[in-house]
Formats: C-alpha cells, structure tokens, sequence
C-alpha cells in the first residue's frame, strides 16, 4: 500500500499485489523435455514487439501519474488553452513560444506556476492546455488595469506574432475557480494521447518548478486479503468528508484511492 498526501486536502492510495518470480533451475527445466530451450526463444520472439508496446504504455501512465500529482501539489485550479489562428504544424516552436509566453507571464504575476500538456487539433496545428492559478479580475497591462482575460490574450499573441494567437474563449468556465482533482485528471489524459498516437510521452508535457511530488509512505502486509486493505485505503485517506475516485484492476490486484478534502479551494494566485 503506497500512500501519497499531496497537500491542498488530496491523498491518493495505491494497492497492489506483488509478482513474485521464481527462476527454474537446470533439472526443473529439464521436465519439459529437450525442446524446452528452443520452445522459450521462440515465444520470447513471439512477445517481443508486444512487450515494447506494454513497457511504452507503463511509461505514459507514469507520465500521466506524474502530471496528476504536480498539479495536486501545486494545487492548480484553473485551465488555459493556448492556440493558433495559422496551421502551426512544429512542436518545437510550440515549446519556445509556451517557454517565452510563461516568461512574459512571470513579469506581470512573480511566482507563475504550470503545468502544461501539448496535443495536435485535428489539423495538425500544436496548442497547449496549462493548469494554473486562478487570476485575479485584472492585471496591470502598461502602467493600466486590464481585464485578466484580454492580458493573458495579448501576452501570447505578442509571443506568436504573425502566427495570430487566441486563447480559450470560455472564459467563464476556464478563468472561474475549478477543483484540482478535477482539472488533474483531465490535463493528464493528454499523456495517453501521447502513446496513443505514437508519440514519447516525456514531449508531451512541461512544468514550472514547484512541483516535487512527495515520496510516498509504503506498507506491506503478510495474509491480507484485498477488501480488508481497501478498507485501510478509506479509514486512511477518507476519513473526512471528502470527493472520491476508486479503481479496481479487472483481476483485482491493483486499487487506486484519490480523494480531494469537500469544499477546499485551491490556494491563492501568487501576487
């Protein structure tokens, strides 16, 4: 049982079974007659591609574990979607214009923290969706107050210039305070695309400092049985009133806990 507290009120618990592996020695191996050896090179062969697939997939959900847990820690309540009115087709020119944007933004609000995700519009342009900070009403825009929503859109056209830059026009829903359990998930669905689409998940995503997930507290138990520790899970991590989010492997040997602590906003803008 792994046992994370993220701070802000969220705690995620991880339970899982371990695989035990037991090399076979010489006259064990021996049972299964003289074409054991050959048998396994072909099989291992056989897998090969498959298990290239399975270790990519693992690195994206460790990916997609990583960008759920920054943005809990950070506690980060708000999205932005940064995007282009032109096909803007390359992914590095993305970075350097997401890297300049996060400057600019840094001199208007000291402290700006994010977490950002990358993916391709069916048309192949690059945008990006950024958790943050909720902003405040107004910013100072040249030595004037200026509603937050059109600073924001005029930093990052700036940044794009001929490109013609537009941010996400829900203003409502994407500038009003969220939960970040919430605005977590749906960030970090980003790093399956990744795989999905043939991609390496680590290009995929960005991150201000500020972020360091904590290590997590880890159990072991002899002769327990699942449900008793999914107890455990609850009695550790749900012991308030709280929001939440359970899974269950199909065999049941893995299950996940998050919880987000009812009614707890997240943490105020810098500045």
């Amino acid at each position: 049982m792994r046992l994370h507290d993220l701070g802000h009120g969220h705690k995620e618990v991880v339970i899982s079974r371990p695989t035990i592996w037991v090399e076979m020695d010489p006259d064990h191996a021996a049972m299964f007659g003289d074409d054991w050896a050959a048998a396994d090179a072909r099989e291992r062969e056989r897998t090969r591609k498959l298990r290239e697939e399975a270790n990519r997939e693992r690195a994206a959900r460790r990916a997609k574990t990583r960008v759920r847990r920054m943005v809990k820690v950070m506690g980060l309540d708000a999205l932005l979607t940064l995007t282009y009115r032109a096909n803007q087709t390359d992914q590095e020119l993305c970075k350097r214009h997401m890297k300049e944007f996060v400057r600019r933004m840094r001199r208007l609000i000291p402290g700006f923290q994010y977490v950002a995700a990358f993916e391709t519009q069916k048309r192949g342009a690059w945008h990006v969706h950024m958790a943050m900070h909720a902003l405040p009403h107004v910013l100072a825009w040249r030595g004037v107050k200026v509603k937050s929503f059109s600073v924001v859109r005029a930093v990052w056209r700036s940044v794009v210039g001929d490109l013609g830059g537009n941010i996400d026009q829900q203003r409502r829903k994407r500038f009003s305070r969220q939960s970040s359990g919430k605005l977590a998930a749906y960030l970090s669905k980003y790093m399956l695309k990744a795989f999905q689409d043939g991609d390496d998940w680590s290009n995929r995503y960005s991150a201000s400092a500020g972020g360091a997930v904590p290590e997590a507290a880890v159990l072991r138990f002899r002769a327990a049985t699942m449900a008793e520790l999914i107890g455990l899970a609850f009695d550790e991590a749900a012991s308030g009133a709280c929001e939440c989010m359970t899974w269950l492997s199909r065999w049941g040997d893995t299950f996940f806990l998050s919880t987000e602590a009812e009614n707890v906003g997240a943490t105020s803008p810098p500045g």
